[in-house]
């Protein structure tokens, strides 16, 4: 495994996007957790940090937190080779229904599986001690969980997926994750309908994420910084208003965003003087980005004759992401066959991982200058960059499927729509193109909701509350 570093983060930021009451309570669960885990060191495992994945995007800001408050909090991410990765996709895309690249789920990936996690736990096991606590994220980190018992550890499995039907897909997937998950003390998911059937009610608790809003993906950029991210970046075309804009490392280091290399990616740079309705995520089919084009090819004279299309995801890793590479591959090949007249107007950007505050500098960038953001998602455990647009006060069009039913209320803070309604969808967002006074309103109805309910305040008391449980049950 290796350990990721991160800044120790001050509660004073983070207190001052809060009012008196939520400051209140999260002082109290402050004092109650220093108390809990007085002694111990909480481990984070992830199975990645890379940009783009939705786990390491929201344990950065907890473990940042924990650490200024003086709690002893390490992170860790797997190292994995490229064949384990891919048993990963199967896992993750079977939760959510879908059978991702086909592949088998048999005794050799079994196999595979638990071998990569043995060496990783070996890498681990001497520095942790009887009493500590480890939360263990998504189904490539489940087979940890009896080494690290073994070793004395109370152990959590926080689940960031869910929200798929059921079926053959999400059967087997679970079949192969049931034997790891009876070590573990507790599970934590995001919605209640995501609890796996064979796990007990009192063995799961509910937790939804949260986003850092002082985070290089999140933190203010006036539009003159937005506008020179975009553009030096190259998804945007014009001259920078700044040679250059600085940011801060989440390790504390300084840097600053210039001019980057060529993007992969189709329809590059978006002109100026056109309004842009703006798709950041990975390149996962259930992300719905072809679906998306297709919505925006069909409809374009429900649109103003100025809307573009815009879909921004991280540049995939072909030696490490296989799925997520072939799938941007496939989105390019729908590009390529869209009449010269619709092509013009969609725009695909895969912007590079190198650095992951570069590429979280970027995504902020972009949902800033954007006039709409949308998320066409078939399946979505929770919206990260729902919850990010919301927060840079953008009126967001969502599909109204999973977690993302819990972040917007439709037609006050967002607009959700039936990801099979390629019609409705483009009616809600020329709406919002149409009528700026509603956007703007809407805009600021979404940050107001993010503040209440969706920024780490409120994660860091839940997950408290959730390793005290599972001492709780650890101990009986």
């Amino acid at each position: 495994m290796r350990t990721i570093d991160v800044a120790p983060l001050p509660l004073s930021e983070l207190e001052s996007h809060l009012d008196e009451v939520a400051s209140h309570r999260l002082n109290g669960g402050i004092e109650a957790a220093r108390v809990l885990l007085e002694g111990r060191t909480v481990w984070t495992v992830t199975p990645s940090a890379a940009a783009g994945s939705g786990p390491a995007e929201t344990v950065a800001p907890l473990v940042g937190y924990a650490l200024g408050l003086g709690i002893d909090v390490r992170w860790l991410a797997l190292d994995a080779p490229a064949d384990f990765v891919r048993v990963a996709a199967r896992l993750h895309a079977g939760i959510h229904g879908d059978r991702g690249d086909g592949g088998k789920l048999g005794e050799k990936q079994r196999d595979l599986y638990e071998h990569v996690l043995a060496s990783n736990a070996e890498n681990v096991t001497e520095d942790v001690r009887e009493g500590d606590v480890v939360i263990l994220h998504d189904p490539p980190t489940a087979g940890l969980a009896r080494s690290l018992k073994r070793a004395g550890l109370t152990v959590i499995w926080r689940c960031h997926l869910g929200g798929g039907p059921s079926g053959v897909a999400a059967e087997r997937a679970w079949a192969f994750l049931d034997r790891y998950l009876e070590d573990v003390d507790l599970v934590i998911v995001s919605r209640e309908e995501y609890r796996p059937a064979f796990i007990e009610p009192e063995r799961c608790v509910v937790v939804a994420p949260s986003v850092n809003p002082d985070s290089p993906k999140n933190r203010v950029l006036d539009l003159d910084e937005a506008w020179s991210v975009a553009r030096l970046a190259g998804i945007y075309d014009g001259e920078p208003p700044f040679e250059a804009v600085p940011f801060v490392h989440e390790d504390g280091r300084p840097d600053a965003i210039r001019s980057m290399p060529s993007l992969a990616g189709a329809g590059l740079p978006v002109p100026t003087g056109v309004r842009t309705i703006a798709q950041v995520g990975r390149w996962d089919r259930l992300k719905g980005a072809e679906e998306l084009i297709e919505a925006f090819a069909t409809n374009l004279t429900a649109l103003p004759g100025d809307a573009h299309l815009l879909i921004v995801g991280p540049e995939p890793d072909p030696n490490r992401d296989e799925a997520a590479a072939a799938y941007l591959g496939e989105v390019l090949d729908r590009w390529d066959l869209l009449p010269e007249s619709v092509s013009r107007r969609v725009h695909i950007a895969a912007v590079p991982t190198y650095d992951r505050e570069v590429n979280a500098t970027v995504v902020n960038a972009v949902q800033r200058v954007a006039d709409v953001v949308t998320q066409r998602s078939l399946v979505e455990a929770f919206g990260l960059p729902v919850a990010e647009a919301m927060w840079k006060k953008a009126p967001v069009v969502a599909s109204a499927v999973g977690g993302i039913q819990d972040q917007i209320v439709n037609g006050i803070d967002g607009v959700l729509v039936d990801p099979a309604d390629a019609s409705t969808w483009a009616q809600a967002v020329a709406d919002l193109l149409r009528l700026p006074q509603r956007a703007r309103e809407m805009g600021l109805a979404a940050h107001e909701s993010v503040r209440r309910e969706f920024l780490p305040d409120r994660h860091l008391r839940e997950t408290a509350g959730a390793i005290d449980r599972a001492l709780e049950l650890h101990a009986d």
